[in-house]
């Protein structure tokens, strides 16, 4: 009885989890440039002892990586909403260093400085600000110019670093932004291009992620009746025992 119990309490734990991961996906349906995680769960066979049969499994589960699919582009028309074609990523600053997001909300801040959700867009050549301008213009490259705000020319004043890595070769943090695995900066691709006036949506299926949770809540409650099943035969048992 004490091993089925704990078979089972093992499993409400790993459906509880990856509830955990569903849930915060559907928490960013509407979140810009957000991958849906995955949860993928790994069949643990417990070694037995004596005479016992390999007949016990545990469920674990395991980082399964995130959605690599782009989302769809949504236009806003705004010249500083910027939205990656096809691969690629913007590149901010956090307290660990450089980090990397599909995110291209970029708003300036009091001192004109690039950010996306408060953190620093960084340039090919550091942190990016804008002086005062009476219109801005930003290339398919990455390439950001402003006319100034006593007209003149159009002059360029930056160039936004986005990278290009493999997907493979990156991890998601508990913030959102993806990191390298070795923890090095990444190189700049100019091959990586941009849309101005777009944004790109989320890439979760809110539908699936729905069906999904409510699958794993039946799992849960045949989980939680196995428990109750357990309690009782201990139950059974240790009245025999006193009846003895």
């Amino acid at each position: 009885m004490d091993r089925m119990l704990y078979t089972a309490a093992t499993g409400a734990a790993r459906i509880m989890e990856a509830q955990s991961i569903r849930a915060n996906n559907l928490a960013n349906a509407d979140t810009t440039g957000f991958k849906a995680d995955l949860e993928r769960v790994n069949a643990q066979v417990i070694t037995p002892t004596g005479n016992s049969l390999r007949t016990r499994v545990l469920a674990q589960t395991e980082d399964a990586g995130f959605n690599k699919q782009a989302g769809a582009l949504n236009p806003t028309g705004r010249k500083l909403d910027l939205a990656i074609r096809d691969h690629g990523m913007f590149t901010v600053m956090t307290d660990a260093g450089e980090a990397y997001t599909r995110s291209g909300a970029i708003v300036p801040d009091a001192t004109g400085q690039l950010t996306v959700d408060g953190r620093v867009v960084q340039g090919l050549n550091g942190p990016i600000v804008l002086p005062e301008y009476r219109d801005l213009f930003v290339g398919d490259d990455g390439r950001i110019s402003i006319l100034g705000s006593e007209g003149g020319i159009i002059e360029q004043i930056a160039q936004l670093k986005m990278v290009n890595p493999e997907l493979d070769t990156m991890k998601k943090g508990q913030d959102g932004l993806f990191y390298s695995r070795d923890g090095n900066p990444l190189k700049a691709d100019g091959s990586v291009l941009v849309d101005s006036g777009f944004l790109e949506a989320s890439n979760v299926q809110a539908v699936s992620e729905l069906i999904a949770s409510m699958d794993l809540t039946r799992q849960f409650e045949i989980q939680v009746k196995l428990m109750k099943s357990a309690e009782k035969l201990a139950e059974a048992g240790n009245r025999l025992i006193r009846n003895a």
